[in-house]
């Protein structure tokens, strides 16, 4: 029981981790984990430390990447600013979906490990299903507190609210999507083989 403390610690410390240099530290594109382009779209990888962290922490770890990923999240807002930043300085939209993330996350892979024997498609539609569930649950809660107020649809258009729909559907879930799979499923998969060589 102890050790099994000891690993949860140490798995949510190197993860979360992780998830701040992400969350935090500058880059040519805004930060690490949060890149922006010109053209307006911007998406996150910060959840695949999430992600890979559930994956062998458990729900523990789970819900305590999924805390740290709200805290970077609502730092970065309040730190560097941008188009969306007023929307994730409230902890409602920046915080809380990223909790329920990350045990969502955990729940998603203890079900697929169970019904399907090969470990790499049941990690990669982990970090699949995981990333639909991140997105739908943070456009949930803009749409709650920011969408629906018609004050602010009176202060920058119905028709900018939108397109800001359309480009999160669209380009931002295709994208991490797309980098969730791609890179979640060899790093699990070789931290697997880790384990199972290692007996850890």
């Amino acid at each position: 029981m102890k050790n099994d403390r000891v690993r949860e610690m140490t798995l949510a410390g190197v993860f979360g981790a992780m998830i701040l240099f992400l969350s935090l530290v500058p880059s040519p594109w805004g930060q690490w984990g949060f890149i922006r382009f010109n053209s307006g779209i911007e998406f996150t990888i910060v959840h695949i430390p999430v992600i890979i962290g559930a994956i062998f922490g458990g729900r523990r770890v789970a819900i305590t990447l999924g805390l740290i990923f709200g805290i970077g999240s609502i730092s970065a807002a309040a730190i560097y600013g941008g188009p969306t930043a007023v929307f994730f300085l409230n902890p409602l939209v920046s915080v809380l979906p990223r909790i329920l993330f990350g045990f969502f996350t955990y729940l998603i892979y203890s079900g697929l490990s169970k019904a399907i024997k090969n470990p790499g498609i049941s990690i990669s539609l982990t970090a699949i299903l995981s990333t639909l569930v991140h997105t739908v649950l943070v456009l949930s809660m803009l749409y709650v507190f920011f969408l629906m107020p018609d004050a602010l649809i009176d202060v920058i258009g119905d028709e900018t609210l939108k397109s800001l729909i359309l480009v999160l559907l669209s380009w931002n879930m295709l994208i991490e999507v797309s980098l969730a799979a791609a890179i979640v499923t060899p790093i699990a998969l070789r931290v697997k083989e880790f384990k199972e060589a290692n007996n850890y």
